[in-house]
């Protein structure tokens, strides 16, 4: 958390949001839905390593909430396994380790705490499953919440895992060979990506392709009751919001289709 630096994010963070936002052709709708103090956000994001629908939602909520930094709990191979230039770099923006401690005392503190709970299980999911919520049963978020006694905020984000082709999300693999003990790695992907084509294991990072990236922030949830009820309605939120903004989209495209007019870039 000392690594956060406000100054750092105001003076650069508007010029990369808009790069971000205009390559992705991005939207992020509900932000007025934020509560005034400490949350816990809690999302599904895609992309493997590089995770687009992060990059818009954080830029977003920069750009309209500097007040309350919003710190994002990250896995710990971005601090271990890349340069530490990067570690220092994403720090300095408000990345920390996904460790429980460390969060308490983010919210204790009083800032905001965004998590993805599905880690690499849900960001390196397969193709065929990259409209679902995958959060491979992990509820410490829930758990997180309660005991600083500030809400869920459920961000929902859609077309994100675009960005690449995932063929296999190897999690069989991943346990298998031990990695979810000796790294923490959950999945072993394979995936086709640019520039390096047929990959196997985490990327190193990859050319993403532009694909039009929505994120929604939806209503906040009370925390208290059943540990396991709380996360079916967070998981049940993020998919009723995807599904909703899959549906507009298909009956936008039908009208296009039908009335015969040029299809824009953000559908």
């Amino acid at each position: 958390m000392g690594a956060y630096d406000p100054a750092y994010v105001a003076t650069h963070l508007p010029r990369l949001k808009d790069r971000i936002h205009r390559y992705f052709r991005a939207e992020v709708l509900g932000i007025e839905r934020l509560p005034e103090g400490p949350f816990v956000a809690v999302g599904n994001h895609s992309g493997a390593a590089l995770m687009p629908d992060c990059f818009v939602w954080l830029g977003a909520y920069y750009a309209a909430r500097p007040a309350r930094p919003l710190l994002t709990l990250c896995h710990d191979a971005i601090f271990d396994a890349y340069p530490t230039a990067v570690g220092r770099w994403v720090a300095r923006f408000g990345a920390i380790r996904a460790h429980p401690a460390i969060a308490a005392e983010a919210l204790a503190r009083g800032y905001a705490v965004q998590a993805y709970p599905g880690g690499d299980a849900d960001a390196c999911r397969s193709w065929r499953r990259r409209h679902e919520i995958v959060f491979a049963g992990r509820t410490g978020y829930v758990e997180l919440a309660r005991a600083a006694g500030v809400p869920i905020v459920p961000v929902a984000s859609l077309g994100g895992h675009g960005g690449l082709l995932i063929l296999h999300d190897g999690v069989d693999w991943a346990r298998a060979l031990g990695l979810h003990r000796s790294l923490r790695l959950g999945a072993l992907p394979l995936s086709l990506s640019l520039p390096w084509g047929l990959w196997l294991g985490p990327l190193p990072g990859y050319l993403p392709l532009p694909r039009h990236t929505s994120v929604e922030v939806l209503d906040p949830i009370d925390v208290r009751g059943d540990t396991a009820q709380v996360d079916a309605a967070v998981r049940a939120a993020l998919q009723a919001s995807i599904d909703r903004r899959r549906a507009g989209r298909w009956a936008r495209r039908a009208a296009l289709f039908q009335s015969g007019a040029p299809r824009p870039g953000a559908l």
